[in-house]
Parts: structure tokens; sequence; C-alpha cells
């Protein structure tokens, strides 16, 4: 999208702190279901389609603020429309409709559509990805009964607890030298590696170490985000009819 690691930063900082509040928000109105809100996978493909959209390849001037002042505004209508279905009880005429023969291939194209990014980012590091994948299959399907206080912690945390649990394992890694090579550096880019040595080592050091995320730098200690921090949302009407699409999809994952 053409932004800095700060404003990576600041998008993901802001997503976190605004699934927080809307967590808080569902447990006292609409479904109250016990659960954490949080982004989902299924609008990443058509905000891929509107990034890479021929209309935006060629700015080369504000085209981060551009493009997420787009996304933005694609983003409210389509909630506006998952809201009305919502309240308006159309949702509930759909249902009718919905079965798990029509759920799980729904739900598994959706799944699938995404192993291509998952699984090449875990064969970057191996060991750090395959403990990760054995601790979340034995949170999720041999600790799952036990309970901690009155509470099956490993059932309700299984990911959140095995990322915790690896990323501290892969910064002690870090931090005891495990991918310190004599004459290299983390923070220079592959491409302008001189030393074969080092560039045989520049892929280990990129997707191994705990250190090298720039944007994690760059972020900072306390920030609060604020409405139209990018600016005023540009609302389009193409692409506001794939947010629909896709905000009737997702209502029908839930």
């Amino acid at each position: 999208m053409g932004g800095t690691d700060k404003d990576t930063a600041t998008v993901i900082s802001t997503m976190l702190l605004v699934t927080g509040i809307t967590t808080i928000l569902q447990s006292y109105f609409g479904t109250r279901l016990p659960l954490v809100q949080g982004s989902s996978f299924v609008y990443l493909a058509p905000a891929l389609v509107i990034i890479n959209s021929q209309e935006y390849r060629n700015l080369t001037e504000h085209k981060f603020r551009h493009i997420m002042r787009e996304l933005q505004g694609a983003i409210i209508v389509g909630s506006i429309f998952q809201s009305i279905l919502g309240f308006s009880g159309l949702m509930s005429l759909i249902l009718r409709f919905i079965n798990p023969v029509v759920v799980a291939p729904t739900i598994a194209g959706v799944g699938l559509a995404f192993f291509t990014y998952g699984f090449p980012q875990a064969g970057s590091c191996v060991e750090i990805s395959i403990p990760q994948i054995l601790l979340v299959l034995i949170f999720t399907l041999y600790l799952r009964g036990i309970s901690i206080s009155g509470h099956r912690i490993f059932r309700i945390y299984a990911v959140p607890l095995s990322i915790l649990i690896i990323w501290a394992y892969a910064f002690f890694l870090t931090a005891g030298g495990a991918y310190n090579y004599k004459g290299c550096s983390p923070d220079i880019p592959s491409s302008n590696i001189i030393v074969d040595a080092c560039r045989k080592h520049a892929y280990t050091m990129k997707h191994c170490r705990t250190d090298v995320s720039n944007a994690w730098r760059t972020a900072a200690w306390v920030r609060i985000p604020y409405p139209l921090q990018w600016g005023v949302p540009i609302f389009h009407l193409r692409t506001s009819i794939i947010m629909i699409i896709v905000s009737l999809v997702a209502s029908v994952d839930s």
C-alpha cells in the first residue's frame, strides 16, 4: 500500500484496540456471545483486490492514506448493511437456507484460500513453526479437558497461549545468539548484503529472529487511535458493493 513501517504499526495497534472495544460492547449489546471479537479473514481477499486495483497501482503521492480512506469507506458501508441485516430480521430468513452442507464448503474454501499464505511462512523458520503447530495440536486435542481454577484455559486460549510460549522461546533463541552469524547484521536488507556467507544466512535471520521487525521498533509505547486518523473515508459504489457481498459471507460464516 506504499506505507512505512510506522504506518504498519499504527494500523495493527488501531485494529487491536478497536477489537477490544468491540468485544466489550458486544458483551452488553447484540448477540452477547461469549467470544472475543476480531478481524475476519473473509475481508482480506477483497481488500487485496481493492489495494491492487489499477486505479491505485500508479499512485505515488499519499498512496497509503488514499487506499486506507477507500478501504474505510467500503468497510463502513458493508458494516451498515450487516447491521440492517441483523436488526431487520432478514438474517433469520437467510438462515432457513443455511445448513452444514452450505457452511462447510464455504468455511473450507476460505481456509484453503489462505493455505498459500500460511504454510510458506511456516516453512520459512521450521524450528519455530513446528513447535508452534505441535503445541496448538497438544492444547486443542489432548489438554482441552484440563481445568485450572474452574476454567478450561487450554480449550479457550489454545492459540494465544501457544503463540505466547513459542514467541518467548524464539526470543530466548535470538537473545542467546542462536541466529548470530559472524560479521552478519539482521538490520541490513538481503539485497544489500555483499558477503556470500551472510547472504546465505539472511533468510534465516529475517524469519527466525524476534528483533527484525521495523514496525515493532518504530511503534510508540503509548498511542491512542482516534476517528478519521487517516482522513475522511472515501465512498465508491464499486468498492462498497464488494464489501456488502463480503459482509453477507461473513454473516453466514458467523
